[in-house]
């Protein structure tokens, strides 16, 4: 049985799960949602499968809420879905025909004068500014963790990472099923990697001419204050700012994307750990978009709030449409505009930390069981 839930303006959560007469058997969570804190998302995941497994596939909506309250730790945030949504994705499963209640609540941004009110002590911040290097798409994902250990450990300061893609890829979000997300035999018969990285969020299809790709490793203190929900803006503004001043029409549309007025160029994933932010964000330059139909497996219920899109691929809309510039040229201007705006130095990735990325590697990105854990 399988059941999904897009919250509209959020993200989509699916269940998956057997029957024995009547009662519920090896569930399955995943979903394109974010958990936070994220080094809690495997236990999240085993207590909200734990509540559901066992039930009677005839629990009404408001008895499944009920349970996954229970399960779901206070201190924890599911960011993009919710308890009901999940619970409307159960109703799904068993033949339940039910809508998702709308929030009662607004999703408020901020103004122009409070997101450069928050930028404001960045430019006190004695920044690493690390220029783009060619690398596999495991290599990358694995520097996203020890780039953020080390600012941890006081080894960087605040860093900003532009990264480059050497093979083609698909990257998955924290909590994604590689079976709904991918076609892995298509995958597969054009060359495309399957990565799962270290946030929540979408899946990413990644071509090495085609994607541009930067990280924030940010003391939590840089972000003090502020939401969730309003740190992906924040995180954000300065490359919507440097967009367009390359005539690109950029803004923020929540909770973590960047869109213009052809459609969506961009989106981000952020983990917290050890008091460090990672904000991570790519954006379509160019792309195939007959590939990425054919790798991704994108449904109906995860367009159900876009009505004006036409088809999946019309969702991603690239920058060299509205640039006419090169990658390069579009990285570089973007790299220059954060370096005007907050200085810093240019430096380049250590030795060391690049041992410590291929040692992860072997260890969890690259390894089957890392990729594969959510099916």
């Amino acid at each position: 049985m399988h059941g999904e839930c897009k919250t509209p303006g959020g993200k989509l959560i699916a269940i998956d799960f057997e029957t024995q007469q009547g009662f519920i058997t090896n569930a399955r969570l995943s979903g394109d949602f974010f958990i936070h804190p994220e080094t809690e998302a495997r236990e999240v995941m085993h207590r909200l499968l734990t509540a559901i497994e066992g039930q009677p596939t005839s629990l009404r909506h408001d008895d499944w809420k009920q349970k996954l309250d229970a399960a779901l730790p206070w201190e924890v945030e599911l960011l993009g879905t919710s308890t009901a949504a999940l619970a409307v994705a159960l109703c799904r499963a068993s033949g339940q025909q039910i809508e998702l209640e709308p929030s009662t609540t607004a999703d408020k941004q901020l103004s122009d004068t409070e997101v450069a009110e928050k930028l404001a002590p960045w430019k006190e911040q004695a920044w690493h500014l690390l220029p783009e290097i060619a690398l596999p798409p495991a290599m990358n994902v694995a520097l996203d963790e020890v780039l953020c250990q080390r600012v941890a450990q006081g080894h960087r300061p605040a860093t900003l990472r532009f990264w480059r893609w050497s093979q083609q890829a698909v990257i998955l979000g924290r909590c994604q099923s590689v079976v709904n997300e991918v076609d892995v035999t298509s995958a597969q018969s054009l060359g495309i990697h399957i990565v799962r990285r270290m946030t929540g969020g979408g899946a990413m299809f990644l071509q090495p001419h085609g994607a541009i790709t930067y990280s924030l490793y940010l003391p939590e203190k840089m972000l003090a204050g502020i939401p969730l929900r309003h740190s992906y803006q924040v995180c954000e503004a300065w490359v919507i700012d440097g967009l367009r001043q390359l005539g690109v029409d950029a803004y923020h549309a929540p909770l973590n994307d960047i869109a213009c007025s052809m459609g969506k160029i961009g989106g981000a994933a952020q983990a917290r750990r050890s008091g460090v932010v990672l904000h991570h964000t790519t954006m379509a330059y160019d792309m195939d978009p007959g590939d990425m139909v054919r790798v991704l497996r994108i449904g109906k219920e995860k367009l159900s709030d876009k009505p004006a899109i036409a088809s999946a691929a019309k969702r991603v809309s690239p920058i060299v449409r509205q640039t006419g510039k090169s990658r390069e040229e579009v990285v570089q201007h973007l790299f220059h505009h954060f370096h005007t705006q907050f200085g810093g130095i240019v430096e380049t990735l250590h030795p060391d930390e690049l041992t410590q990325a291929e040692e992860l590697v072997q260890k969890k990105y690259g390894h089957a069981d890392w990729t594969h854990e959510i099916g």
